[in-house]
């Protein structure tokens, strides 16, 4: 089961929070997507600011989770 960050309407209406994968599935993560989510980011997600990556993080950055090499920041 691959879990969704957010729900997924059905097309019923019912909100959907993972998703069956047959074992051996092959699943891309999509970095463009994730480096400009404003969901992550904010509204200004695809502006230039080196200084997001000061500290404090925001929650936003801390709880995405992302998979990868500097997912332990």
């Amino acid at each position: 089961m691959l879990p969704v960050s957010t729900p997924i309407k059905g097309v019923d209406g019912t909100d959907i929070h993972e998703i069956h994968l047959p074992s051996n599935t092959d699943v891309v993560v999509g970095i463009l997507s994730a480096n400009t989510s404003s969901a992550v980011w904010g509204k200004d997600s695809y502006e230039w600011k080196p200084e997001r990556w000061l500290s404090p993080l925001p929650d936003t950055v801390i709880e995405a989770h992302y998979p990868g090499v500097y997912s332990n920041l």
